[in-house]
């Protein structure tokens, strides 16, 4: 069964000074089990199993930084995987979602990737980032940008996961408009749809090299496990649900209800529903880069 997640408000100001959200899904106790389903899916199916997917090396000593941490649920998967002297460093704009346990190797910090702290600059040997998508203006992709690779060590690696969200998807007019309604919703927070087609462009900008897409395209047709990918976009879709009634982009919950019953329903009759997904992964320049030390698997 789909529970539905309480959203927060957009452009909530957190307790913690200068910290300002334009996050557009929830922040609440049902989206830790929707997040870290989540990670499991995408790392297994987009990143090959991979946790790391750049050619990233590590060593002993390294600094590892999530941005966007949550519920630092890739942060803990991976020190599970990693030697203890390295270290790893999750931030949020939100803290709820933290967890209350983790190793002394691992720490979590209210920052936005936006304004990290000057003495972060070359710090860190791998800077991860997942769904932000709903969090970040054009203006801000910019700034975080600049902020990942100022604490990359020289020869670092910054990977992320961002979803493609379709102009067209060629499946049915149901599909088209609730489509539609997400990028006007995203639109009207200043949100970038389109992140992952200027992505690699803006890195390139900034200054990194190797810059690399891996995109994936994942069925959304009904699948025996409890969890998959139709599961994780019909949530996707129920998450987004009160920004969409909030910025009246539709009137009433039953109006979402029967356009989001009608897509559904497209997409079974659908032969070839899917929603693609894309690594985006770059490296900030040095010579004489070695090759992967470690190749972290789920």
């Amino acid at each position: 069964m789909i529970h539905e997640s309480r959203a927060t408000e957009v452009g909530v100001l957190l307790k913690a000074p200068m910290v300002k959200s334009h996050y557009i899904l929830p922040s609440d106790d049902s989206e830790i089990t929707r997040l870290n389903l989540q990670n499991q899916l995408l790392t297994r199916e987009v990143c090959d199993g991979k946790l790391i997917f750049a050619p990233a090396e590590l060593e002993h000593g390294d600094q590892v930084l999530e941005s966007g941490t949550g519920t630092g649920i890739w942060l803990l998967s991976l020190a599970e995987t990693i030697p203890p002297t390295i270290s790893f460093t999750g931030i949020d704009i939100h803290t709820r979602l933290f967890p209350q346990e983790f190793p002394s190797n691992v720490s979590f910090l209210q920052r936005s990737i936006t304004n990290l702290p000057a003495e972060w600059t070359e710090r860190f040997k791998i800077v991860n980032q997942r769904l932000l998508i709903g969090g970040l203006t054009r203006k801000e992709w910019k700034k975080a940008i600049q902020e990942i690779h100022r604490v990359l060590v020289p020869g670092g690696w910054f990977q992320c996961i961002e979803p493609n969200i379709p102009l067209k998807t060629n499946i049915g007019p149901h599909t088209e408009r609730m489509f539609a309604v997400v990028r006007d919703l995203l639109a009207k927070n200043g949100l970038v749809h389109d992140i992952v087609e200027v992505l690699g462009r803006k890195l390139s900008k900034t200054g990194f090299t190797n810059v690399q897409t891996h995109t994936v395209s994942l069925s959304a047709h009904r699948h025996e496990e409890e969890f998959n990918h139709r599961t994780l976009m019909e949530w996707f879709f129920l998450a987004l649900k009160p920004g969409m009634l909030a910025q009246k982009l539709l009137q009433s919950e039953e109006e979402f209800g029967e356009l989001m019953q009608s897509m559904l329903k497209e997409w079974d009759e659908s032969p070839q529903v899917a929603w693609s997904w894309s690594v985006v992964y770059a490296q900030k320049r040095e010579n004489n880069v070695g090759t992967a030390k470690f190749c972290i698997y789920m």
